[in-house]
């Protein structure tokens, strides 16, 4: 059961975890989130993160049916205390971010949605977000864009330079009331709306949501290439002094 605080609102985790790792290649155990980094499971450092975040009271995962069992393993191997309740993923990750924000203690305030192939996420940017949220009524994490940007209509010509300084790519954990965000994502579905995020739906609703500035690091795994960067991060983080 959540635990209460008088300095902030309860928050709870939904980790999205049932992605089909179709770009990734051969993976273990047919998922990339049992891709090794620096020792632990991709899955196991997500999870680690929101169980390293004091605001954080309750982690709910969804995975598809086949994983359960041997991500509830992975967590009771890493000391995950947080874990409320694995559910099943839905087709679209919008449906699986759905399922798991109503399996949410009814309770709890706010929701932070994550991508758990997203395992470098710092618990102090979380943190972060929910304080945003808590103060500003939704927080979404992001970078700055650092590249020149092109927009092509047919994938060979490049016809517009955009503005890279009014440029943001986002990343998660999203963070929005859990009340407010199971609405936007019912009326989503009945709409057979495709939001490429939580932060599109409450945008069009309710208009600009607070950027939280997160790192490179917090990239998502999407890629082989990507796996090796975020190994690289890990190897240069570890040889920093303490």
């Amino acid at each position: 059961m959540p635990h209460t605080r008088e300095s902030s609102p309860s928050a709870a985790a939904v980790i999205v975890a049932a992605g089909r790792s179709s770009r990734m290649g051969e993976t273990p155990g047919n998922s990339k989130l049992l891709f090794k980094l620096g020792g632990l499971t991709v899955l196991s450092r997500s999870l680690l993160a929101f169980e390293n975040t004091p605001e954080i009271d309750e982690i709910i995962l969804v995975a598809r049916e086949e994983h359960a069992v041997e991500f509830q393993e992975l967590a009771d191997a890493a000391g995950i205390t947080k874990l409320r309740e694995i559910v099943p993923g839905g087709e679209t990750r919008s449906d699986s971010v759905r399922r798991g924000v109503a399996a949410v203690t009814t309770e709890i305030s706010l929701v932070a949605v994550h991508d758990a192939a997203r395992p470098l996420i710092a618990p102090s940017t979380i943190s972060a977000a929910i304080s945003c949220a808590e103060r500003e009524g939704a927080a979404l994490v992001a970078i700055p864009s650092r590249d020149t940007l092109k927009e092509s209509s047919d994938g060979v010509n490049a016809e517009r330079t955009i503005d890279r300084d009014r440029v943001w790519i986002a990343q998660t954990p999203q963070v929005f009331p859990r009340a407010k965000l199971l609405t936007l994502l019912e009326e989503s579905r009945e709409s057979s709306g495709a939001a490429t995020d939580e932060s599109a739906l409450w945008e069009e609703r309710f208009g600009p949501v607070p950027i939280v500035q997160g790192a490179a690091a917090n990239a998502k795994l999407t890629t082989p290439e990507d796996l090796a960067m975020a190994q690289a991060w890990l190897n240069v983080s570890t040889k920093e002094p303490s």
